[in-house]
């Protein structure tokens, strides 16, 4: 037995000549006897008697650490405390600070999730597509986004750039790779991105990054009443079968944040066993009237849901997720897919989590040439995005629809977690960029 020393983290090392190597995981689900196994680790408690000395190493691997029973330690050995704790520069990230066992844990589910969520599609016949991170477009005209901007070259002072644009024209980090995914589901029919994305939004809440991941998908021939609740089956199918999969990969890890939330546990359990609840918006804004009294905002016809009302809808209805659709046309985008039977009302959806409250959104796309070039120009946005109208004008105007959702709500939603910042290990938002 060899003990290494790595700044205030220790190395253990158990070895022979004939030794093989093995993760703590592995070696607890395993149970070898009789064997020899290096284990390379961190050391998270001593604990020391007369004869003996008890250690707790842990790798990463998994939420239970590895007893490692060995000779006694002399006192001249630099670990005087009976706890090891975590180097200061950790101490200087407020979300990175000494939360090791959770963290690793909700590390490990994020990573099981993003591979879950891919494998849902893959099974499902979608093509994984890297959409640009730098656009020329906001996509929804909503204008919270970071511009790119080249550094003047001949370094002429602190922080200049250059007169002219690198690429021409000004350009954006992504707020979302929906438009590109609809160029590329003409041909493919069924299309998905996993890319970051970035908002710059002028909010210090518990539910807003600046950067984070989002999910996006986009499937052809998706039309009418009947595609929209298609697109609302493909929804539920994907957080259904990525939460039933992470459960089951990761049930140590999952278990562990549910011990300290035990109504997280109950509300998977109600989201996994019954259909989603799908409300039309203007049932739910005559719901949101009826308990007005409730609410700071007060809910008005024709306007976006707050988060209050959200919440109060997944509660009301039983503590469920819940779909609201059909969406007044102001509330939405300009590529929403109006009604055929009133052009005020598009075939849009939301999906609320209780707890957490908006996760996901999307609906049908307008395929229909002159109610598209009729809102563009109302956006101003006809220059940047003919090049989106054009799909409709020559690609044939095949009907399609999609969605997309945040991996960090998600997270929050499976793990109840209340600060969306706690679901990513380097969260950045605004006045905040520490690493």
């Amino acid at each position: 037995m060899m003990f290494t020393r790595l700044g205030l983290w220790p190395t253990l090392r158990c070895y022979s000549s004939s030794c093989r190597s093995g993760r703590i995981s592995a070696i607890l689900r395993d149970k070898p006897l009789h064997q020899t196994i290096k284990v390379n680790g961190w050391v998270k408690a001593i604990r020391r008697q007369k004869e003996r000395t008890f250690l707790d190493v842990d790798d990463g691997s998994c939420c239970q650490k590895l007893q490692v029973i060995g000779e006694p330690i002399e006192e001249t050995y630099p670990f005087k405390a009976r706890k090891v704790h975590p180097p200061d520069y950790v101490r200087q990230f407020p979300h990175l600070r000494a939360r090791t066992n959770s963290f690793s844990s909700l590390l490990r589910v994020r990573s099981q999730t993003k591979l879950a969520i891919q494998q849902y599609f893959n099974s499902e016949g979608f093509v994984n597509i890297d959409t640009p991170i730098i656009t020329v477009n906001d996509c929804e005209g909503g204008g919270e986004v970071f511009s790119v901007q080249c550094l003047d070259p001949d370094n002429t002072g602190p922080g200049k750039t250059q007169d002219s644009p690198y690429f021409g024209q000004e350009t954006y980090l992504s707020v979302s790779g929906q438009l590109h995914l609809e160029a590329m589901v003409s041909g493919l029919s069924k299309v998905y991105n996993f890319n970051p994305a970035f908002r710059a939004e002028n909010s210090q809440t518990r539910r807003h990054l600046a950067e984070f991941w989002m999910v996006e998908a986009e499937e052809a021939f998706l039309s009418g009443t009947e595609g929209l609740h298609s697109l609302m089956d493909r929804i539920e199918g994907v957080i259904k079968t990525s939460m039933e999969t992470v459960i089951d990969v990761q049930q140590e890890d999952v278990a562990l944040y549910w011990r300290n939330n035990n109504k997280t546990e109950e509300l998977i359990k109600n989201a996994l066993n019954q259909q989603f609840v799908r409300l039309p918006y203007c049932e739910a804004m005559k719901l949101l009237q009826q308990h007005s009294h409730l609410f700071q905002t007060k809910p008005s016809p024709g306007s976006n849901l707050g988060k209050e009302h959200e919440l109060f809808l997944t509660k009301h209805l039983g503590d469920v997720p819940v779909f609201v659709s059909d969406w007044p046309r102001v509330t939405k985008a300009f590529y929403m897919c109006s009604q055929e039977e009133d052009p005020e009302m598009v075939l849009a959806v939301d999906l609320l989590l209780p707890q957490v409250g908006e996760v996901a959104g999307g609906g049908l796309r307008e395929y229909r040439v002159p109610l598209l070039h009729r809102r563009l120009q109302q956006c101003q946005l006809l220059d940047k995005l003919g090049w989106y109208l054009d799909l409709r004008r020559l690609g044939g105007g095949t009907p399609s629809g999609g969605f997309g959702f945040g991996l960090e709500r998600f997270l929050q939603f499976l793990l109840g977690i209340s600060n969306i910042k706690d679901t990513i290990p380097f969260p950045r938002w605004m006045n905040h960029c520490l690493c």
